[in-house]
């Protein structure tokens, strides 16, 4: 399974990394980007299953809209701001709140790679 998580953030890239790994599915490594238009490189040419990513980047680019240029990557949003992470979930969309609960997050991920 193919994993990049997106956040301009080291700290909170560096806090969620170790519950990625410690899931039961096996992993690839775990790619990292800031929210910018390497990120979007990053998924073009790994075509993760799934996409950790904060709510800036989708806010930055319209390609990484569900069933569209990556139809087969399961995205999980993050934000601080409640409002913005509601119109995702609106979208049929996953979403985290930061800070982010890692508990919450290994569920939200569990789920989505079995729906995968």
């Amino acid at each position: 399974m193919k994993i990049i998580l997106i956040d301009d953030k080291a700290h909170v890239r560096d806090s969620l990394k170790p519950v990625l790994k410690k899931l039961s599915f096996k992993n690839e490594d775990i790619l990292e980007a800031n929210c910018d238009q390497g990120a979007i490189q990053l998924i073009a040419a790994h075509e993760p299953d799934i996409i950790v990513t904060d709510a800036k980047l989708l806010l930055l680019s319209e390609s990484l809209l569900p069933d569209e240029t990556y139809p087969n990557s399961r995205i999980i949003v993050t934000s601080s701001h409640a409002f913005v992470l509601d119109a995702f979930s609106r979208g049929g969309m996953d979403s985290l709140l930061k800070p982010i609960d890692t508990g919450e997050l290994e569920n939200v991920l569990l789920r989505v790679s079995a729906a995968g």
